[in-house]
């Protein structure tokens, strides 16, 4: 019998890590091989199937990348805590309307105005991989998350 995500300690575990965490670094490779990385802001938990959900537009030069290398890395810091953690994971779109509803918050009216009736707006969906991580109390040796 397979233990269901929701209970495995990985997702429990990234979750602690990430808390209080609002905005991560998004790299992307280009087609000719360049790292891209932009600030994206973090308003929904990571889910039961660890999975991170960030809000975009498709028509944004990061879903073309993603288009062409699903393979993505996030990165997310607390320097006052010595906390760092890099994700790798497999990004793709989608433009689900209950998915867009359901994870949807008021303070991502900054960016879309319109709500999630806002033109192109889609979610960036990046189902994660491997998470390393360095924290103080790990003595900043590198742990690492299997989350598959």
């Amino acid at each position: 019998m397979t233990q269901s995500l929701e209970t495995k300690p990985q997702v429990q575990e990234l979750r602690e890590l990430l808390q209080g965490i609002e905005c991560g670094m998004l790299t992307t490779v280009d087609d000719d091989g360049s790292l891209h990385s932009r600030p994206m802001s973090m308003w929904n938990d990571i889910d039961d199937n660890a999975t991170l959900w960030f809000f975009t537009l498709d028509n944004s030069h990061k879903v073309v990348e993603i288009q062409h290398h699903q393979q993505v890395n996030i990165s997310f810091s607390v320097p006052t805590q010595q906390r760092y953690v890099s994700i790798l994971g497999t990004a793709q779109l989608t433009r689900d309307r209950d998915q867009l509803q359901t994870k949807w918050q008021p303070k991502l009216q900054t960016w879309f105005p319109k709500g999630i009736d806002e033109p192109n707006i889609a979610l960036l969906k990046v189902k994660i991989n491997k998470v390393d991580y360095w924290d103080s109390s790990s003595s900043f040796t590198p742990q690492t998350i299997q989350v598959n």
